[in-house]
C-alpha cells in the first residue's frame, strides 16, 4: 500500500498531466459537466457527484456535507478524465482477468471486490437487489440478482450474484465493459471494482 507521501506524488502527478487537457473537452470525453463561469467539472461516481476544481486543484463531494474525496479516489478520477478519450464503451462484457495483468492482480481484486459480495450478500440476495434499486443500477437477467451501475459514465460494472443453498455456496463475479482498460489501468480497475463492492456494502448497512 502506498504511504502518504507516495499518495501525494501520484496525485500531483496525475493532477499535472490532466490539466494538460481542456476542460471542455475533459467534460465531453468523460461525462462530466462543466460548473458555467468556473473551473470545475462536476462527475458522477457511482451514486454520487464530484466536484473536481482545476483552479484549486481540490475534489469534494457536491452533495451538503462537502466532504473531500479521499486521495486514492482523486488520483483514480483524475486517472479517468484523462483517460476517457481513449475509448468508447464496448457494450461488452469481460471478466478480470481479461485485462493487461489482470491474472496477476486477480487474487487482491477477488479479495476486495468479489469475496465481500459473497460475505454480505450471499444470504441476502433481496437486499442486493433492493441495493441495485436505490442506485438506479440496471438489473441484468444473469444470477440469482445481478446489477450494473456505472462507477462513471464510461466504466459500468456488473455485479452478479448467485445465491447457494444447502447443497451449493454462494458466488459471485464482477464484470468490466471490455474497453475499460482502454481507459484505466488494471490497478485501478481493481480498486474500482473494490469501492463499488464497498458502496454496495455501506448503503446495505445503512
Amino acid at each position: 500500500m502506498l504511504g502518504k507521501s507516495n499518495y501525494d506524488d501520484v496525485l500531483k502527478a496525475a493532477w499535472s498531466k490532466t490539466t494538460l487537457h481542456d476542460l471542455n473537452m475533459l467534460a465531453t470525453n468523460s461525462g462530466a459537466s462543466v460548473r458555467k463561469g468556473t473551473k470545475q467539472l462536476i462527475l458522477r461516481m457511482i451514486d454520487r457527484d464530484c466536484v473536481v476544481d482545476f483552479g484549486a486543484k481540490t475534489m469534494r463531494y457536491a452533495d451538503a456535507k462537502g466532504a473531500d474525496v479521499s486521495q486514492h479516489l482523486q488520483i483514480l478520477i483524475l486517472h479517468y478524465l484523462e483517460g476517457s478519450g481513449r475509448a468508447q464503451m464496448a457494450n461488452r462484457l469481460v471478466t478480470f482477468r481479461e485485462f493487461d495483468g489482470g491474472a496477476i492482480y486477480y487474487p487482491a481484486f477477488k479479495a476486495r471486490a468479489i469475496d465481500p459480495v459473497v460475505k454480505e450478500f450471499g444470504e441476502k440476495a433481496d437486499l442486493l437487489r433492493h441495493i441495485g434499486d436505490a442506485l438506479r443500477a440496471e438489473p441484468i437477467e444473469v444470477g440469482t440478482v445481478s446489477l450494473k451501475a456505472h462507477f462513471f459514465p464510461k466504466v459500468p460494472v456488473v455485479v452478479i450474484l448467485w445465491q447457494g443453498d444447502e447443497e451449493v455456496a454462494s458466488s459471485a463475479n464482477v464484470l468490466f465493459d471490455a474497453n475499460a482498460g482502454k481507459i484505466l489501468a488494471t490497478e485501478d480497475l481493481s480498486l474500482v471494482g473494490g469501492t463499488l463492492t464497498r458502496r454496495l456494502i455501506q448503503l446495505a448497512r445503512t
